[in-house]
């Protein structure tokens, strides 16, 4: 039986002295729903000395709507996107998304910050001590090889939260706060330019820095959809998520994102589709032209369930029956 590694647990009561917090203590890391951060402690994959929860800080629990986008706080929980009706209907991929995560029970504690920030996965990774240990251990994890791609001099452990590429294709800003020898930091960027194609380093974030909150657009004459391939109807990881968002104006699909999750050690932006959709007329072909080029810029290799082609045409089918329900819908 897999134990938790001793640990303090500090419970801050403001944004700020959760920043203090982990600025004092360099081994801490933040914990909001653990749903994922404490299992894996258990497999000795991490031993903070910390754990700094975040569900203390008011900051960071705000769901606000508005005509011009809307405001996410990090530690609002996956449960209250799935249910919020305006979500539902403004933001319906982001509310598909997080209604694919895991099971009820693991939603109402999982939080939008913590699936942005999730962990990247691999057979080789995520598994106990002593599986690991008897194997040799990884690149990712106190070995010196990819055990999924030993010719490779990275790790490429698969990238696979479920909201994040249904935020993408909404075209969510994420900001970063920090505290820096006692000087509060922030900055924002688009969420895509978060991630880093590496399965260990795996995002931007530095030292002590926090996701404070996701920024959508507007939604007026928004179309959107997530759709995921997994083993089972619920738990599991993705194999393979596609997630499109479009307008339509004057008849034609305009300002199109689509974006692929669990297919590479970060989210990827389908260019060659959102090329083919930008502008286009809606079309019964359009569906099955664009969704062709969907996989084109993912490489995925052999760790995870399913083959890497396998992973890849489900991809195009996924693609291509979320465009094809979206381009009958009707936008908000």
């Amino acid at each position: 039986m897999m134990v938790l590694p001793d640990f303090r647990l500090m419970k801050p009561s403001s944004l700020s002295e959760a920043l203090s917090a982990l600025a004092e203590n360099p081994a801490a890391m933040p914990v909001a729903g653990g749903t994922d951060l404490l299992v894996s402690m258990k497999q000795g994959l991490y031993n903070p000395t910390h754990l700094v929860d975040l569900k203390g800080a008011p900051e960071l629990q705000n769901i606000e709507i508005r005509e011009d986008g809307a405001t996410l706080g990090a530690c609002v929980r996956l449960s209250q996107l799935k249910n919020h009706p305006e979500i539902r209907k403004r933001y319906r991929a982001l509310s598909q998304a997080a209604d694919a995560v895991a099971s009820p029970p693991l939603q109402n504690r999982g939080t939008l910050g913590g699936n942005v920030c999730l962990d990247t996965r691999c057979y080789y990774y995520n598994q106990s001590y002593f599986w690991r240990q008897s194997l040799g251990f990884c690149l990712k994890k106190d070995g010196p090889v990819c055990r999924a791609a030993p010719a490779a001099k990275r790790c490429f452990a698969n990238f696979s939260a479920d909201t994040v590429p249904a935020l993408i294709a909404l075209g969510a800003r994420v900001r970063l706060v920090g505290a820096r020898e006692g000087v509060l930091t922030e900055r924002e960027l688009p969420l895509e330019e978060f991630f880093i194609e590496d399965g260990i380093k795996r995002n931007v974030l530095l030292p002590g820095e926090l996701v404070a909150d996701l920024h959508l657009p507007a939604a007026q004459n928004l179309l959107s959809g997530y759709r995921k391939y997994r083993q089972r109807g619920s738990i599991d990881y993705p194999l393979v998520s596609v997630a499109i968002a479009f307008k339509m104006r004057e008849g034609t699909i305009r300002d199109a994102r689509v974006a692929v999750g669990a297919m590479a050690s970060a989210p990827v932006l389908a260019l060659e589709t959102m090329e083919v959709l930008e502008g286009a007329l809606p079309t019964a072909e359009l569906a099955a032209k664009a969704a062709d080029l969907v996989a084109k810029r993912t490489k995925p290799v052999k760790n995870q369930a399913g083959s890497p082609g396998h992973r890849r045409h489900m991809a195009q089918v996924m693609c291509r029956r979320l465009l094809e329900e979206l381009l009958d819908a009707k936008p908000h």
